[in-house]
C-alpha cells in the first residue's frame, strides 16, 4: 500500500476534492488551515504580511489508485493558476498495523 500527502493552498480546495472524489479515492483525511513555509515556495502565516493558508490530505490505496491519482494531480498541475497557488504531492510505502 502506498501514502500520498498532498499539500496546496486553500484557493485549491474544492477542485481538489473534486478531483478526489473522481478518481475514485475511498476515504482521505484532511487538515484544513495548515500554515507553513519551505524553500523555493510563499510563506503562508495567515498574517497581514504573510496572507493565505493551505490544506493537508492523506490518503492511502493500492499502487494502481495511487499511480492514478498522482497522475490526474500532474495534469491538475500543469495548469498555470494551480502551479501558481502551490500544490506538492509527496508518496510514502505504508504498511496497515492495526
Amino acid at each position: 500500500m502506498k501514502a500520498v500527502w498532498i499539500f496546496c493552498n486553500e484557493s485549491l480546495v474544492e477542485e481538489v476534492l473534486d478531483l478526489l472524489d473522481r478518481d475514485g479515492v475511498e476515504g482521505y483525511t484532511t487538515w484544513p488551515d495548515v500554515l507553513g513555509c519551505h524553500h523555493g515556495c510563499k510563506t503562508h502565516w495567515n498574517d497581514a504580511v504573510f496572507p493565505g493558508k493551505n490544506w493537508a490530505f492523506f490518503i492511502v490505496g493500492d499502487e494502481e489508485t495511487v499511480a492514478g491519482l498522482l497522475e490526474k494531480l500532474r495534469v491538475f498541475k500543469e495548469r498555470e493558476e494551480v502551479h501558481r497557488a502551490g500544490i506538492k504531492a509527496f508518496v510514502q510505502s505504508v504498511e496497515e498495523s492495526l
